[in-house]
């Protein structure tokens, strides 16, 4: 189910259990996938079950989901959510050189993770990524417990109505009822706006595929020129009928581009 929630009560406010994260593949070359702000790893299934044959696949809740009491003591800051997915991929154990593959905020903490620790990265995915403008779900105001701003809220982020069921609606309905949740996602969403790596990017080096829905409306076609601009190893491929997050609307071929791309960083 899309946009499916792991909601786990026992989770701490910044660590992350076991069953919070997909990890599938024997291959010898790893790819760690990181969802976007309202997101959790369902959002790559389609992508990691072609793949497990030839990669092992990561997919790590990022601690930004219902659990914990994440208005006091979640992360404030991209630094903090960055630092949670180094303590992942530390427990994992990956020894070699990956490639880390980000959807929205999860690309704006690919983009950070690398930027801290070049050394272990060999590709960079980059997909409706944060980092340089990304528009507000919410413009920047309290959410409204309301079924009607929840859709509207999400017709923002597909092409295809046809995703924006009555259940995904009232699932993310639940969760803006949680005020103290709706707070922090805001607090997130502004420590997302707040980090712009415009003026950081050229220290970037690593292969970089960048993959943009046509029709993406909270990071616009244009932001994904502007990223393949000051990435000097970029390449970028938009995908027809597809807005803001294209491993969900049009996962076959978010998997064809990653099989182009993957074996040239692991080379």
């Amino acid at each position: 189910m899309i946009f499916k929630h792991f909601l786990t009560p026992k989770a701490s406010a910044n660590g992350l259990r076991d069953e919070q994260i997909v990890d599938r593949g024997t291959g010898p070359n790893t790819v760690v996938m990181l969802h976007g702000l309202f997101g959790s790893p369902n959002h790559w299934t389609d992508i990691i079950e072609p793949l497990a044959d030839d990669f092992r696949l990561i997919a790590p809740q990022l601690p930004i989901d219902r659990s914990g009491n994440r208005r006091s003591e979640g992360a404030r800051s991209i630094s903090d959510l960055t630092d949670a997915i180094a303590e992942v991929i530390d427990a994992k154990q990956i020894q070699q050189p990956f490639v880390l593959c980000g959807n929205s905020l999860g690309g704006l903490i690919s983009i950070d993770y690398t930027l801290r620790y070049p050394d272990r990265i060999c590709g960079l995915v980059l997909a409706g990524s944060a980092g340089l403008y990304e528009r507000s779900l919410t413009n920047g105001v309290k959410p409204k417990p309301s079924r009607e701003f929840v859709r509207s809220v999400i017709s923002d982020i597909f092409y295809d109505d046809s995703l924006i069921t009555d259940e995904l609606v009232e699932e993310w309905y639940e969760l803006i009822k949680d005020r103290d949740y709706a707070r922090f996602i805001l607090r997130i969403s502004r420590a997302t706006r707040d980090r712009n790596v415009e003026k950081e990017l050229y220290q970037l080096t690593t292969p970089t595929l960048i993959i943009w829905g046509k029709e993406d409306e909270i990071t616009p076609p244009k932001v994904a020129e502007q990223f393949q601009q000051q990435l000097p190893s970029a390449q970028l491929h938009y995908l027809d009928r597809c807005g803001h997050a294209p491993n969900l609307e049009q996962p076959a071929l978010f998997t064809e581009h990653l099989r182009r791309f993957l074996p040239q960083c692991f080379a």
